[in-house]
């Protein structure tokens, strides 16, 4: 089994792109040279791309949470209305 597909292997694991591209690296080149590890190799792919998907999906998960939250809630228990009259006709 090639360095590169350990490689593929451990960078899947820890990040997903670089996983990706080590990956097929690693299948090209046992393609062109006969070694062993086309399945490793392969399933490096497989989990680089399952952990970039999972990546993008946590961070669109992030951002809508953050975006969900609601900019007019009172803070430290004041009242933005009552706060708005003060100083008003009267």
């Amino acid at each position: 089994m090639s360095g590169l597909t350990l490689s593929a292997m451990v960078a899947s694991i820890i990040f997903g792109p670089l996983g990706i591209v080590l990956g097929h690296m690693a299948l090209r080149q046992i393609k062109k040279t006969g070694e062993e590890g086309r399945g490793v190799a392969l399933a490096a792919t497989v989990i680089g791309y399952i952990m970039t998907a999972a990546g993008i999906l946590s961070i669109v998960i992030a951002l809508t949470f953050w975006n969900s939250l609601d900019d007019d809630a009172p803070v430290n228990g004041s009242n933005p209305v009552s706060e708005s009259l003060v100083g008003g006709p009267g």
